[in-house]
Formats: C-alpha cells, structure tokens, sequence
C-alpha cells in the first residue's frame, strides 16, 4: 500500500513539474530575428504575420517559399512592396 501512495505522489510531482516547464511559446514557431535579405515576389508562395503581443516576442512578417520559411522586418520598405505585389 505504501508502494502505491509513494508512486502516486511521485507521478503527481512530474506532472505538476510538467506544468511548471511548459509554456505556450513552445507549441509555436517564433521568429526572433529578421533576414538580412529580401526575397523577390515570384518565389513567394503565401505569407503569415507575427505579432509581439500574442504569443512571440517581435512583430514579424513570415514569407512562406516552396522551400523554406523566411521572417522579415514588417517595417522594411522591401517588405512592405512584397505585401502590396502579394495582396
């Protein structure tokens, strides 16, 4: 009986251990820097945005290629002209 209520207690804590460690932000794929580059229009398949003051910690636009994710600053002129081309 001591053998059940120790593993009961033990399970309790790895559980509440669990609770502790996980945040939100790992369910999520943040941008936390923007690229250098810009991406011309014809590659650009589709794109998301990203806003601090959900879950990540910048305001980012995410261009979405055939190949690869690539975050951008919202700001950047080059950025916005993609928006416009793409909407």
């Amino acid at each position: 009986m001591a053998c059940v209520r120790a593993l009961c207690v033990l399970f309790m804590v790895v559980i509440g251990l669990l609770c502790l460690t996980s945040t939100g932000e790992g369910l999520y794929d943040c941008c936390y820097t923007y690229t250098k580059k810009s991406l011309p229009v014809k590659i650009i398949k589709s794109f998301t945005t990203q806003k601090f003051y959900e879950v990540c910690d910048i305001d980012a636009i995410i261009f979405i290629t055939k190949k690869f994710r690539v975050c951008a600053n919202p700001e950047d002129k080059w950025v916005k002209n993609v928006l416009k081309a793409l909407r």
